[in-house]
This record gives structure tokens, sequence and C-alpha cells, in this order.
């Protein structure tokens, strides 16, 4: 693995993660077990999904990481050497966190804005 990781797979959260999946799943011929996707944070914990999914002789293969990270990588771009166990899934410097943050900015404007409203027709 590189001496320099990088820190993340580069998935935004807009969907890419599910076909960055899905390239894994394709790539193996297995389908993963979604019961704790929730708690998928890293590629460790997808790549530990994927050695469940495998039969035993499949999931001991010394290529394995390489084979993963390069079908994992395939939707963003990301150099598939430079991931390790540790990197994130999600890319927290992003566009996306931004586009994210502003979303959530807005709605929160405009949840308040309508509590003020209500409440100013309520008393007046």
């Amino acid at each position: 693995m590189n001496p320099r990781p990088n820190h993340n797979v580069g998935l935004g959260g807009d969907g890419d993660e599910i076909a960055a999946i899905s390239e894994v799943e394709d790539a193996f011929g297995v389908r993963l077990d979604y019961a704790d996707a929730h708690d998928w944070t890293t590629a460790g914990d997808v790549y530990a999904a994927l050695r469940r999914a495998l039969p035993p002789a499949e999931a001991d293969r010394s290529d394995l990481w390489d084979r993963f990270a390069n079908a994992l990588c395939r939707e963003t771009g990301v150099r598939a050497s430079s991931l390790t166990p540790e990197s994130e899934l999600l890319c927290e410097d992003g566009i996306w966190v931004h586009v994210a943050n502003g979303s959530a900015t807005l709605w929160s404007i405009i949840a308040i804005t309508v509590l003020v409203a209500v409440g100013w027709l309520l008393l007046g």
C-alpha cells in the first residue's frame, strides 16, 4: 500500500456510494449483506463485508484488497493504490458537503421563519 494514503474514497453521498458498492458486487459476483451497511464508514468496513460474502478460498487471496480497491474507486477515479482500510468512504472536503451544509442552513432558516410567522399570527 501507498505510504501516502488517500484519506477518503471520494464518494459524495449523492448516490455514488450505491454505484460504488454495485461495482464491488459485480466485480466479485456476490451480493453484500446490507444488515450493517449503516455502519460502513471506511473502505475497510466494506472490505470486511466483501470477505464475509466470498467463499473462504477467495476471501484469503493475496490480491483481494487490490481488486477490491480498484472496483470501489471506479466510480470516483481516486487512485486505488492510495486507499487503506482506514480511508473514509465519503469525501468530507468535496463540494457535496458544502451543498448539504448549505441546504441544511436554508431549511433551518425557512423553518425558523415559518415558526416566527405562525407565532405572530397566533399572538396577533
